[in-house]
């Protein structure tokens, strides 16, 4: 029968599995973040993209229009027939 000493031995993480698990929470970190980057500049550049129609339209102006996308029809692409 092995000892107490022998069983807890095992169950302990030894120097490789303490090292292997920080590099894995390390990169799930980075991951983490540099997702949280990668929205952060979606969501400036859709921002900067409203600011852009909201200040041509508290000017009054009548060509707008042309700051703003076409909408995409529901069936896929665009039409080019008018």
């Amino acid at each position: 029968m092995a000892s107490r000493y022998e069983d807890e031995e095992y169950l302990e993480q030894d120097e490789e599995e303490r090292e292997a698990a920080g590099r894995r929470t390390t990169l799930i970190a980075l991951v983490v973040m540099a997702g949280l980057v990668v929205a952060g500049l979606f969501l400036v550049h859709r921002l900067r993209e409203a600011s852009v129609v909201e200040d041509c339209l508290m000017t009054h102006a009548t060509n707008c229009n042309d700051l703003v996308k076409p909408p995409i029809p529901a069936g896929g692409a665009p039409s080019t027939t008018r």
